[in-house]
This record gives structure tokens, C-alpha cells and sequence, in this order.
């Protein structure tokens, strides 16, 4: 095409006319009689500045109870949550709706509750530990025409038939009644536990198939944010032109081409994934798009608009001495403001749980070593690979530090680098001869409107720079930090179940003591319990807080009992009980003196028996034992005797055969416990 029908094509179109509107290129067209604008940037430069902080990855995976929180769109695929639309209990069972985002997905994938992947069966039922039968999770995807939660309409009349959602992706999620110890273990954070889902966005339009269908293909999502309703909503007609479709699918093209992988394999060259709030401006939401798969938009010369994908090619313009009527700020490189040694950016990490992470830094060594680092800090948050991130770093340090950079006033054969990306300059004044990135391209008119000149804004681009060997440059990913949490509560540790003593009106009374190391955690308490072993009723033992022991109230005396404790949380959940440890408490663990005075006389069947109990005040009884040969071991208790202290007592043992016995006499006290043992020897009975 020559200059003449370039510029003819460029400003007498019928379908675009171009004018000068700040840095970028002003675009009106012109459809029935209403008068769309749009604002497209070339340059790469402005479309990074004074622009607000983008939202993370992570923003959309919290839900919130907000009944104004903005609509939220999603593309490719993501980790996402969403407001309440609903929350309300019955029966001890709690029921929440969650607006996962407007516009149909593709598919769920996976459904997180808490930090728990959750298995679900065709009834909605979890069927996963830790909520296996009592919770229920069932989705819509958003679809244009869907139907109400029937199970949610049967219990509440508020929540009709009406409420469908149609274009609204949404998780009905019902926590079912339990004990509340229970409770407090499979769903920690309450009514606040967190729902979660991971699925394929938003359908795009495939310009290489003519199919709506789910791709994270960059190209084929950046033209659907500019048609779309809920995007910048751009005339349709502004892509459909001859070159605009062609544009649209040479971007497609280059976006799916492989790219080899350090760990093996290979990846689409761009991709994009992630959100937009329907309350960000459309060119932040464009320019993040833009950004992470290192493409432009342009025009075409028949009225349309197309995308410019970065991949490296041989400018076809070349713009020399007699094109260049002069020249500004073109200097060596960037100044200290604009340059970097050292590109640190952030990308989307699948494997991080879907958060924005830290790329392994592109550092150029040599450089540091002379003037420091110079850190340059990006975010390509949309870029879902550190691949990805790797290559639009690496373009990012050859942008920071360009061999020239500059402005070159021409005349109207400058119009040839219109649309282009990259042209070559020679220019013999300054031995100039390389290839050059156009960022920005400007018309200059002169008296009475006429174009005159035109401003190419420069700086050199070497093919390096686009150039990748996945082995040196992608760097080192960060270490994934999908592990297991270990959310188990301890077991308390050294646990003794004790019996101790108080003396009330002269007796002593036995109670439990329960002794253990103190809880690991500050935010861990002790509970504890005791009962009978015979008993099947537990009874609580209070523990006081930093206490490492507690006590039972009075227990009775010669029973046995068992105890055990567990650690509790601030939020309710417990702990396993210890294993039982077992007691029977003595009251009275002093023995009373011996017997003195013992004597046996056999007879005819019987055997007499006398003593003189001891001068002891916990003295009770006598326990009297026999055996047919002298051994007490094997003895058995033929008889107990009460009687006071310093007292003469006896006791006859009767209908035994004839032979010989042998006796041991001890004294006890009230609660069991004997004196040493006194011998009859042997005894003959007749």
C-alpha cells in the first residue's frame, strides 16, 4: 500500500477517523448514529502508570456477608468464592448460598470447604473426612436458564422458585446438626467456614474454530472483555472487518504456540487467568490482560480493531534518513528513573492455592555489581505459570535497559510504521541501524489541521529478547507449599490420676487428684473427668486455667475409680480423652499396731481364738486367716472381728475336720489396711 491509500485509509474511512487525544490514540466509531469512544493506548509505558493497585488472585476466594459487594466475572480458571446470598438456620442446621460470580462457567472442578477438598456424590452429599454424611454441597454454574435450590425452597418460604440465579454461578452449602463437641471439630470456624470452588471461567469466542467454548487462550479472552456486556462493550462490528479478523486469529495463533518447559514438556505461549469486579475501570481490567500476555491493541486500516501479540519478527518497515526530519530525548538507555538491573514480579501460582507468589527474580549480575540493584517491581498476576512470568520478566529487564530509546519526528512516510510493532531505524547521523520497538505513535498536525508530521516513539528491541531457553532462563519455581496441615489436637502428656487426703472431724476423707504437663499451646485448656468404674456417668472435674493439676471431690473410700482429660481449643474443639488411668482411694493409709496376746486351743471340731487389740485409734478390726499348711500366702479369710482398741477379744472357728491348722491374725483399720500379721503355728484339731 502506498502512502497516498494509507493515509486515505487511515483518516477518510467512513468507519474510523483518528485524532490526538493525550498519549493515546483516539478512536471514534461511528454505527447508526451513536458515537462510541474508545481510547486505545500504543504505548506500552503509559499503560503502567498512575493506575491503581490491581486486586490479587486471592481477593476473590474470600466470602463475605455484603449486600452491595461488586459483581465479579471469571476467565480461564480460578480459585473463587463469593458474597452470601443467603444464610439462615432450621433445625440446628445451617444453610448458606454463595455467589461464586455473573456469567456462566465453564465447569467446577473442585469444591474446598475449609482447606478440605471435598468428595461429593450425586446428591450433594460429602462424602470426605472430615464431613462424611454432614454436609451437603450442590452448585449452579450460571447458566442462562437454571433452577432454584428445591432443598432450600422446601424449608424456607422467603426463598422461592423465583430465586434461580440465571447468570449467576452460585454453592449451596447445608452444615447439619451435631454435638457440639463434634461440632466445633469438623466445622471450626462455625458459620464462617469457608466454601471454595476451583473452575473453568467464562466461554470465549475461538477465532480459529468459530466456537464458544471454554480457552484461557489470551487473545481469544481480551476480545471477549472488549465485546462483551459485562466487559467494555464494544461494538462487535469493530472486529469483524476483513483485517480485524485476521489480526484476531494471527493473536490467537501466537498465544497457543508451545513453549518448552524447564521440567519438561511445553505450555501455550500466553495465557490469562483470573478476575474482574465489575466496579474496576475497563482499561485497568485491559491493561492487566494486556501486560501478561505482552500484547497491544491496534487498528486496522479497514476500521476495525485487532491485537498485537508480542513474538518476535523481522520488521517488514524500515525508516531512514529521509524519512527522519528529526529527533528528541534520544539518549544511550533509560535514566536511573525508568531503569532496572533487577525485575521482581508476582504471578498466579496455581499450585500456591491460586495466590499471587513470588517469581524467582531477574537479576542481571553484572550490572548489580557495578551500580547496586535497581529493583523494578511488576505483577502479572494474570500470567498463570512461572514460565509465563519468567518470559514477560525478561522482556521487562531488555525494556529497562534498551540500547536507545527516543523520538524521531517524520514526514508522511513515517505513516509505513502505523500498526507495526517493530520497524528498523538507520539513522548514519548516530551509526543507528538496529530494530525498534514502536511505543507510541503520534500524528502532528500542522496550520489548518493538516498532517504534516508524525512522532515515533522509540526504543531498540533486540531479537534476544525474545528468544527462550527454558533450562537458563525460566529459573526456579517456587517450592509448592501444598502440604498437609496438621490441625490435630495433642493428647496431654504425663497424666497421673493420685489420691490425697483431708481430715474432717477426725476422719480422713480421700479425693482424686489429676496431674499433667501443661497444654503445648497457650490457646489450649484442660478438661477433665472422673466416675466409678462400675458407672457409665462421667462427672466433670473443673480445671482452673494454667494449672497443670486438678481434684475430684470426696470419693469413697475403698471404690474404684478412673479419670481422663483432653485438650480443648478456644473455639470449642477437643481433643481425644487420655487413656483411663485407675484408682481405689484409701482414706486411711496408716496401719494400727499388731495384736499381742494371741493364743489358739484346738478341740473337737473347733479352734478357740483369743487376742488383746492394739492401742491404736484408727484400729477397726481383726482379720482372721487359715491355712492347712504353714504358708499365709495361700491363707484364706475365714472371719473379720470388729471391736474397740485395747481390747480383749476371741472368736471360735467351728465344724472343722479333724487335722492340723494354722492361723494369722492382723489388725486393720477402717479402711482396709492391716498391721503385720500374727502365727498361731500349728493347731491340732481332735
Amino acid at each position: 500500500m502506498g502512502i497516498e491509500s494509507l493515509v486515505f485509509a487511515v483518516l477518510a474511512s467512513n468507519a474510523l477517523t483518528i485524532g490526538l487525544a493525550g498519549s493515546a490514540l483516539a478512536i471514534s466509531v461511528i454505527t447508526s448514529a451513536v458515537t462510541i469512544g474508545l481510547s486505545v493506548g500504543l504505548s506500552l509505558l503509559s499503560a503502567s502508570l498512575f493506575r491503581p493497585k490491581q486486586p490479587k488472585p486471592e481477593d476473590v476466594q474470600t466470602s463475605v456477608k455484603n449486600p452491595t459487594a461488586p459483581r465479579t466475572r471469571h476467565y480461564g480458571r480460578v480459585k473463587t468464592s463469593g458474597p452470601w446470598a443467603f444464610g439462615d438456620s432450621n433445625q440446628g442446621r445451617l444453610h448458606r448460598v454463595i455467589a461464586l460470580g455473573t456469567g456462566e462457567l465453564d465447569a467446577i472442578e473442585e469444591v474446598w470447604a475449609d482447606d478440605n477438598l471435598c468428595t461429593i456424590d450425586v446428591n450433594g452429599s460429602v462424602t470426605s473426612e472430615p464431613y462424611d454424611g454432614i454436609l451437603r454441597i450442590l452448585t449452579r454454574i450460571g447458566t442462562p436458564s437454571q433452577a432454584s435450590y428445591s432443598q432450600l425452597t422446601a424449608i424456607f418460604p422467603e426463598w422461592t422458585t423465583a430465586h434461580v440465579g440465571n447468570g449467576v454461578a452460585s454453592l449451596y452449602a447445608t452444615q447439619f446438626a451435631m454435638g457440639i463437641e463434634g461440632y466445633s471439630r469438623v466445622f471450626p470456624n462455625g458459620i464462617n467456614t469457608s466454601y471454595r470452588v476451583v473452575a473453568r471461567g467464562s466461554k470465549v469466542f475461538n477465532p480459529s474454530t468459530s466456537l464458544t467454548e471454554w480457552s484461557d487462550n489470551a487473545a481469544a479472552i481480551i476480545r471477549d472483555y472488549m465485546t462483551h456486556s459485562d466487559g467494555m462493550r464494544l461494538p462487535s462490528s469493530m472486529f469483524t472487518t476483513t483485517q480485524a479478523n485476521a489480526g484476531w486469529l494471527t493473536a490467537y495463533n501466537r498465544c497457543a504456540e508451545l513453549i518448552n518447559k524447564k521440567a519438561g514438556g511445553t505450555e501455550a505461549r500466553w495465557r490469562l487467568w483470573g478476575s474482574y469486579n465489575f466496579d474496576e475501570r475497563p482499561a485497568d481490567v485491559l491493561g492487566r490482560m494486556l501486560t501478561c500476555s505482552d500484547a497491544r491493541i491496534v487498528p486496522t486500516p479497514d476500521g476495525g480493531v485487532t491485537l498485537d501479540i508480542g513474538t518476535w519478527a523481522e520488521p517488514t518497515v524500515t525508516i531512514d534518513a529521509d524519512a527522519i526530519v528529526g529527533f528528541s530525548e534520544l539518549a544511550r538507555g533509560h535514566d536511573i528513573l525508568t531503569t532496572a538491573n533487577v525485575i521482581s514480579a508476582t504471578y498466579l501460582a496455581p499450585t500456591h492455592d491460586f495466590q499471587a507468589t513470588d517469581a524467582d527474580r531477574w537479576v542481571d549480575d553484572a550490572d548489580v555489581s557495578v551500580r547496586g540493584e535497581i529493583v523494578s517491581d511488576l505483577a502479572f498476576n494474570m500470567a498463570p505459570s512461572h514460565g509465563q512470568a519468567r518470559r514477560l520478566m525478561k522482556l521487562a529487564a531488555y525494556r529497562a535497559n534498551p540500547s536507545w530509546v527516543g523520538s524521531f519526528q517524520c514526514n508522511l512516510r513515517g505513516l509505513a510504521a502505523f500498526g507495526e510493532r517493530f520497524i528498523r531505524i538507520t539513522y548514519p547521523l548516530f551509526g543507528i541501524d538496529e530494530v525498534f520497538e514502536l511505543v507510541d505513535f503520534r500524528f502532528d498536525l500542522g496550520e489548518g489541521g493538516i498532517l504534516s508530521t508524525v512522532t515515533l516513539q522509540v526504543q531498540s528491541m533486540p531479537e534476544a529478547a525474545y528468544d527462550w531457553d527454558a533450562a537458563t532462563e525460566e529459573g526456579d519455581e517456587p517450592v509448592s507449599e501444598d502440604t498437609v496441615v496438621d490441625d490435630t489436637i495433642p493428647v496431654p502428656e504425663n497424666f497421673s490420676f493420685a489420691v490425697d487426703r483431708i481430715t474432717i472431724g477426725g476422719q480422713q476423707i480421700p479425693f482424686g487428684v489429676l496431674s499433667f504437663d501443661a497444654p503445648p499451646s497457650a490457646a489450649l485448656t484442660v478438661e477433665g473427668r472422673y466416675k466409678l468404674v462400675s458407672s457409665t456417668a462421667w462427672n466433670v472435674v473443673a480445671v482452673d486455667p494454667d494449672s497443670t493439676e486438678a481434684q475430684t471431690p470426696a470419693l469413697s473410700d475403698g471404690s474404684e475409680y478412673e479419670a481422663q482429660i483432653r485438650h480443648v481449643t478456644q473455639t470449642g474443639r477437643v481433643g481425644d480423652w487420655t487413656d483411663s488411668e485407675l484408682l481405689t482411694p484409701t482414706a486411711d493409709p496408716t496401719a494400727p499396731g499388731i495384736l499381742t496376746g494371741v493364743g489358739a486351743t484346738g478341740g473337737v471340731g473347733v479352734v478357740d481364738l483369743s487376742w488383746t487389740s492394739p492401742n491404736s485409734p484408727n484400729f477397726t478390726a481383726v482379720n482372721i486367716r487359715r491355712n492347712i499348711v504353714n504358708t499365709e500366702g495361700t491363707a484364706a479369710l475365714v472371719h473379720t472381728e470388729y471391736g474397740p482398741a485395747s481390747n480383749s477379744d476371741d472368736w471360735q472357728d467351728t465344724a472343722l475336720a479333724a487335722g492340723t491348722y494354722y492361723y494369722w491374725l492382723k489388725a486393720r483399720n477402717g479402711s482396709g489396711v492391716e498391721s503385720a500379721s500374727v502365727a498361731t503355728g500349728a493347731v491340732v484339731v481332735t
